[in-house]
């Protein structure tokens, strides 16, 4: 999710590319890339209130019958997406081990399911 090192880095600034171009060539239906990594934020935040995953990726790409889970998988898509920027952008005043420690922090935040 993060460029902390960097292979990860290569890989952002691929996907980045890969971004760009969808920018310039918007697909119809909307983004595939943005679509794509909300879908893997669901699934994170579904794992963390302890629903179990989507079977596959068409259903991980719907709406989650949780709203916390749609609400803190934007909060979550939105916080990496930012902190991945940082990285990126600005190196040196996110370290690796100050952005993996935001990331936990956020993780920690989300509330656990009601039990039921």
């Amino acid at each position: 999710m993060l460029p902390l090192d960097a292979e990860r880095r290569e890989e952002y600034a691929l996907w980045s590319a890969i971004v760009e171009w969808e920018r310039r060539h918007p697909p119809e239906g909307g983004s595939v890339t943005w679509n794509d990594q909300r879908a893997v934020y669901r699934q994170c935040v579904a794992a963390v209130r302890g629903h179990e995953t989507a079977a596959g990726p068409g259903e991980a790409a719907r709406p989650h019958p949780d709203p916390q889970v749609e609400l803190w998988a934007a909060l979550l898509h939105t916080f990496a997406d930012g902190l991945a920027a940082q990285i990126m952008k600005t190196p040196g005043e996110v370290p690796p081990d100050t952005a993996a420690r935001l990331l936990r922090s956020l993780l920690r935040a989300v509330p656990e399911r009601p039990a039921g």
